[in-house]
This record gives structure tokens, C-alpha cells and sequence, in this order.
């Protein structure tokens, strides 16, 4: 048993990878912000399947959103409804400082 929890080993060949449903990319108005805010994204797939996955909105229009996620070491992205989508928040991660080792 792996010692963490989690996927191990060398990630699948991109042959393996399966897209989910996406919209058409919007022609106008679409907003790209300069920060890209963290979403959970409902991903909805050909054979009924659906998962969500954290990622982030790249860009988005009044009914649309540029999701990107991390999925087999590789960032995916994909326009979805906007309803697939609902803000996530980031909490900073406490850093421990360094031991000090005496010279």
C-alpha cells in the first residue's frame, strides 16, 4: 500500500485522456481577468459520467466559463455553463520557518 494517499506512478499516455462536453468558444464579451479565480467545475462527459474537479476560471462571459484543472499532470481546460461552476476559496497554507542550525 502507498505510504500517501492519492494517484502514484507515471501518469497515463494522453491516448487515455477524455474530454469532457464543452461549449463552442464565445466570439464577444468575453471577460479575461487578471487574476484567475479559484471554482469547483462540474465536468459532464459523452457517456453520462459527470466529476468536479477544483480548478480555475481563466475567462468567462455572462453564460460561459474557461475552466482549467490539473488532471493526469496536465492542465485541461474547457468552456462550460456557468452553472457548473461555483467559486472556491483558497486558504493560505501556514509556512514553518527553517530550523536554525548553530554555526
Amino acid at each position: 500500500m502507498a505510504e500517501r494517499p492519492g494517484w502514484h506512478g507515471i501518469p497515463p499516455s494522453a491516448d487515455r485522456y477524455v474530454p469532457p462536453l464543452q461549449l463552442d468558444v464565445p466570439a464577444h464579451r468575453v471577460v479575461l481577468p487578471a487574476r484567475s479565480p479559484a471554482l469547483w467545475v462540474d465536468l459532464r462527459y459523452a457517456d453520462g459520467s459527470s466529476r468536479t474537479m477544483k480548478g480555475f476560471a481563466m475567462a468567462w462571459t455572462t453564460t460561459a466559463v474557461l475552466a482549467q484543472w490539473i488532471e493526469y499532470s496536465r492542465a485541461r481546460e474547457a468552456w462550460v455553463l456557468a452553472t457548473c461552476c461555483r467559486r472556491r476559496t483558497l486558504t493560505p497554507q501556514p509556512t514553518t520557518p527553517s530550523p536554525v542550525r548553530p554555526a
